[in-house]
């Protein structure tokens, strides 16, 4: 029998999740056969979890956009298959236009997130800022306000390695569900708990990691800061934090302002016993390390970055930073920063805030914003705010949406044009999470036409100089090598232990060598201390009302992160799955299975009803991208959070205060 060889290339993950996994492709006869997890990785990481199941019928799929189109009337369906030259000659030519019109290059918007984080996938922004001053988004919806939080309190964004959760005796999973969304730490949290370790998961979901934890507190959505400051207030009754430290500034009024806290409108905030509470407490005070992770959902609301602060102090006040098995982890943005000259950064770009997008172009009107840019994003699925984006999508000139399906968005769009995926160009990739420093190898040839993102940049920039020579200053001549030697030169690359880029070619590395955050609690801040946040004098109050008596909560799902469904759209339902509590769907006459409309101020949206006992009687829960029609966030007004412009240029937005009601269709 003959073996089958294969060519191995190394790759990072796209999925965009906490674990950034290393993965290895085999290739035969120019076609991608599987993949797998790097066997370099330590033993958790050799397998990938559910989704990477997509990524290869995303490569292969019938579907998959291959070929430059334009349509004739937006939103008509009636496209027409292009050349490259075509598409690039009208994109060009519009430029051009409104710059002359104009006077001004602002007219021209990017819209760009995190369908591929790869580094040169910034050509993007490269190419726009290579032609004047123009309008792009700035912030995520992620988890600004966290990153802020974090910046304020520790002067930085620093995880611990996994590996040190063995050292924890306490762990609190709080607002995060990895045995969904980050499967590769789960060997680290059963490791703990087999060394004595307890785990309480604190959500309003119970979840499949819920069900897998000691203890499950079932906390009202939104409550995590008065939960918080509850732990606190109790703690500090107790004698169990510290009440001097020269490592702290402002814990004495901090201490003062807890002291004043009316812990009876905290505890009916939280919706939970004196004796639920008391536990949680307890088991804070005996145990010793603990460790808090904080999912990036609580800090999606309207105090989001007041709870991840008051969960740091939390940490700090009981002496669980800077030692194994302690810490707050939330998100590591500090491990390694590329220079990212591929983005040619200017300060006079006029930036929107990503969570405000379609209220803010709206306002825009010296001048306005002509030219749309849609990369790596689904705005008409993913965006708050929909009414207004809706509104103003007929004031726009030429929409080009550069995906590799026909999303929502690229159905009405004008042009759409065809990108690789992380398997048909080289490129390196970096983690938010564990800390993963690797890279996408050209596994396989481009399929059909498609062409990445920096292609684009070169072929756009090429065109805009032969029509009008010096309108871009994109340098179009440098090779992809070329550019990668430009963002890791060999001094930055000597500071992780690398030589150059091309060593990755044997594998991802960590690259932050120290496994415990903060160690010793040296801090980043101005004056090298952790700085505690002032006690509000009010919490954000959210709570159902008459009109609206539902919250309504909309998170990953397990097998994709937001929009990542086009490989299996057809297998989807028509509209999203609501669950919500038997009990409710009885008193407003809902069966199983029966279709409901969803509204509130902000718009409404069809859904079929399913039944969740473990539901709080007052949540419907539906999660991100699992239908083929209907978007969750059509619901979702936009409100900012408290926190985020520190550390993304923007605030970050509410996405889980939302309020609704339910009837049937």
């Amino acid at each position: 029998m003959n073996r089958q060889t294969y060519t191995i290339t190394r790759h990072m993950c796209p999925r965009n999740c906490y674990d950034s996994c290393p993965m290895l492709a085999y290739t035969s006869h120019g076609r991608i056969d599987h993949i797998s997890g790097d066997n370099l990785t330590p033993g958790a990481y050799r397998q990938l979890c559910s989704k990477s199941n997509q990524i290869l019928s995303t490569v292969y799929h019938k579907d998959r956009l291959l070929y430059p189109m334009i349509q004739h009337g937006r939103g008509t369906g009636n496209w027409q298959r292009i050349s490259w030259d075509t598409a690039i000659e009208i994109i060009a030519r519009k430029i051009l236009d409104l710059k002359e019109r104009f006077g001004s290059t602002l007219p021209l918007c990017l819209n760009k997130y995190s369908g591929n984080f790869s580094l040169l996938r910034n050509a993007c922004e490269g190419m726009f800022n290579s032609l004047g001053p123009t309008t792009q988004t700035i912030g995520t919806p992620c988890f600004s306000s966290g990153l802020d939080a974090q910046k304020l309190d520790f002067g930085g964004n620093i995880t611990s390695q996994t590996q040190t959760l063995v050292n924890a005796k306490l762990i609190v999973l709080w607002g995060v569900n990895p045995a969904w969304t980050a499967i590769h730490t789960m060997p680290a949290l059963y490791a703990a708990r087999e060394c004595g370790a307890k785990i309480v998961v604190i959500d309003p979901v119970r979840t499949e990691t819920a069900n897998k934890a000691d203890y499950y507190i079932q906390l009202r959505p939104g409550s995590d800061t008065a939960l918080a400051l509850l732990l606190l207030c109790r703690l500090h009754k107790r004698h169990a934090l510290v009440t001097e430290s020269d490592k702290i500034t402002g814990l004495a009024e901090f201490l003062k302002g807890l002291s004043k806290i009316d812990q009876s409108k905290l505890l009916a905030a939280v919706d939970q016993s004196e004796e639920a509470i008391d536990f949680l407490t307890g088991l804070i005070a005996a145990h010793h390390p603990m460790h808090i992770w904080a999912g990036f959902g609580l800090q999606r609301h309207l105090q989001g970055g007041l709870a991840i602060r008051l969960i740091d102090a939390l940490s700090m006040l009981t002496g669980n930073i800077g030692i194994a098995g302690g810490g707050v982890n939330f998100a590591d943005r500090d491990a390694f920063q590329l220079p990212r000259f591929i983005e040619q950064r200017r300060n006079d770009t006029r930036f929107v805030n990503i969570n405000q997008f379609s209220h803010t172009l709206q306002t825009l009107t010296d001048p306005p914003v002509r030219l749309l840019w849609i990369a790596c994003r689904d705005l008409l699925t993913q965006d708050v705010g929909l009414q207004e984006l809706h509104a103003l999508w007929p004031n726009l000139e030429l929409i080009v949406t550069a995906d590799k399906f026909l999303t929502t968005t690229a159905q009405m769009s004008d042009i759409v044009l065809p990108v690789t995926t992380e398997f048909e160009d080289l490129d390196i990739y970096t983690g938010y999470f564990q800390q993963w420093l690797g890279i996408n190898e050209r596994a396989i040839p481009p399929q059909g036409e498609t062409k990445s993102d920096l292609e684009i940049a070169r072929l756009l920039t090429r065109r805009l100089n032969e029509l009008s020579p010096g309108t871009s200053t994109f340098p179009a001549h440098l090779t992809d090598e070329e550019f990668l030697d430009r963002e890791l030169p060999e001094s930055l690359c000597q500071t992780i232990g690398i030589k150059n880029w091309r060593q990755l070619r044997k594998g991802a590395i960590k690259v932050r060598k120290n496994p415990v955050a903060w160690e010793g609690q040296h801090f980043a801040t101005s004056d090298g201390k952790f700085h505690c946040c002032p006690i509000p004098a009010k919490l954000a109050e959210f709570l159902p009302s008459e009109e609206t008596p539902f919250y309504f909560i909309t998170p990953h799902a397990q097998q994709n992160i937001n929009g990542q469904i086009h490989a299996r759209r057809k297998e989807l339902p028509e509209y999203p799955i609501v669950y919500l509590h038997p009990e409710p769907a009885k008193r407003l006459g809902l069966s199983e299975s029966c279709q409901v409309i969803l509204w509130n101020q902000h718009g409404q949206l069809t859904g079929t009803v399913r039944f969740d006992k473990t539901l709080p009687p007052d949540v419907i829960l539906s999660y991100q991208g699992s239908s083929k029609h209907g978007t969750v966030n059509a619901l979702n007004g936009g409100r900012v959070s408290d926190l985020g412009s520190l550390s993304t240029g923007a605030p970050g937005v509410a996405l889980y205060d939302v309020l609704v009601n339910i009837r049937k269709k």
